[in-house]
């Protein structure tokens, strides 16, 4: 006797509901120049190009990453799935940034999704745009919020010793 498994997948992609979503990231990333870490300025263009990359469908994961004077590494993961697998939706914030100390330096790191049609246009705007390789900060991410619509979803995980 043979036994056929069949696995579909369908996409919860949608612009409107990636931009919804990332509204609420923004609000996430903008706690940050509140606690004097990183200019507005600088903290809007990197999600107007993060938004830019969502939106061609290319992004896995994105990390915020803090890098203290003493050379402790905090992240803040962003995991985005359109497999309707997360669907809590969860407000921005949460987030005491007040305690990092001065000299704490700010990055963002972004992960492809492997064999996305538009990552190398993706890849060449970023670079025009100033953006350098890193890598993830590694560590145990342990998840704390999410936000979603209509099973559109990114996973904000907490990566390092935050107290």
């Amino acid at each position: 006797m043979i036994t056929t498994y069949t696995t579909s997948q369908t996409s919860t992609f949608s612009e409107a509901r990636a931009r919804t979503v990332m509204l609420q990231v923004l609000g996430d990333f903008m706690l940050v120049p509140s606690a004097g870490l990183i200019s507005r300025g600088t903290i809007q263009e990197w999600h107007e190009e993060l938004e830019y990359a969502v939106l061609l469908h290319v992004v896995d994961t994105v990390q915020l990453q803090f890098t203290k004077p003493d050379s402790t590494r905090l992240g803040l993961s962003y995991t985005v799935r359109d497999d309707g697998t997360i669907l809590e939706a969860s407000k921005a914030g949460g987030l005491d940034l007040y305690g990092f100390p001065r000299g704490t330096r700010v990055g963002l790191v972004l992960t492809y999704r492997q064999q996305a049609p538009n990552i190398e246009t993706v890849k060449a705007y970023l670079r025009d745009r100033g953006w350098m390789r890193g890598s993830l900060i590694d560590g145990v991410t342990r998840r704390d919020r999410a936000f979603s619509k209509d099973g559109f979803g990114i996973a904000r995980g907490k990566v390092g010793e935050w107290g």
